[in-house]
């Protein structure tokens, strides 16, 4: 039987404004809703989001300790994206907030550049941590792109993230790298991390999931991302394509000894911030989610 082209597939928790997001952004790039797949987690709340045409499933036993939630997502993901590799050539795999595009300089389309995987059977996308920064002080209008009404962001190790697979691969630790596979980062795909975008979206999100009353993991991690909105860090940012190529060069090695990573490495460059090298998102960018 004749694979088809591709499907995505995501999990998600207390999530309907990003789950929407990610059914418009990822259905018209796979051929339809039918292509979509969504992990539901837990049965003690019901996306407000229409998933007619979507095949989703509802998750019963996932760990709510940050650590051991994020293995367990990563086990059970990955079983069903080597599942679904079956049937379509490539399974399209991220975080609910987390969405890939083309760099349009590229001038390639999605089946073009699946061409990257090669006999590898896999690519990192090159991420970008957006965050509101200072001089952002509008709240987004969500009825709109966010790319270009957020402009600023941190070309980041840690959301350097395989997201596609075309053989059989396994994702580990929240799903920033490949039980033994090397870092490999696109030359054209960028994972573009809309989490903290917008502050007021930002903690809606967290009170969503359970403010306080969470799994202290949970609650210190979204603690310290929500520190990181407004960082001065983002007031004095590299160009785009020099911090692009930083990551592209530096994220997939060792820093000591410049052998194969199995995981993104930090940038070993002196401009580099805690979250990243930071940047502003170019025009050609705007607008594509």
């Amino acid at each position: 039987m004749q694979k088809q082209f591709a499907c995505a597939l995501t999990h998600v928790r207390h999530e309907d404004f990003f789950l929407q997001k990610w059914i418009d952004y990822y259905g018209p790039i796979v051929g339809g809703r039918e292509n979509l797949y969504v992990v539901i987690d837990g049965d003690d709340w019901e996306p407000k989001v229409d998933l007619t045409g979507i095949t989703t499933e509802v998750l019963l036993d996932a760990p709510r300790r940050r650590i051991k939630n994020d293995r367990f997502m990563a086990k059970k993901m990955s079983s069903r994206a080597n599942t679904l590799r079956k049937q379509y050539e490539f399974v399209i795999r991220g975080d609910v907030d987390e969405y890939v595009a083309i760099d349009p300089d590229s001038g390639l389309d999605w089946p073009d550049a699946m061409f990257e995987l090669g006999d590898d059977g896999y690519i990192f996308a090159l991420g970008c941590d957006m965050v509101q920064s200072p001089d952002e002080t509008a709240p987004v209008d969500r009825t709109k792109p966010i790319l270009g009404q957020r402009q600023a962001g941190f070309i980041a190790d840690r959301y350097s993230k395989p997201f596609v697979i075309s053989r059989w691969s396994n994702w580990a630790g929240g799903a920033h790298r490949l039980l033994n596979r090397d870092v490999k980062i696109s030359n054209h795909f960028v994972l573009f991390h809309l989490a903290l975008a917008d502050e007021t979206l930002a903690q809606e999100r967290m009170e969503a999931r359970g403010g306080t009353t969470q799994h202290r993991s949970f609650v210190g991690h979204q603690s310290d991302r929500l520190a990181a909105i407004g960082d001065e860090g983002l007031v004095e940012t590299l160009p785009w394509d020099e911090a692009r190529a930083i990551g592209i060069a530096e994220f997939p090695v060792e820093p000591d000894t410049g052998a194969p990573a199995p995981r993104p490495r930090p940038s070993r460059d002196p401009r580099t911030r805690e979250q990243g090298l930071p940047v502003r998102v170019p025009a050609r960018f705007h607008g594509l989610l």
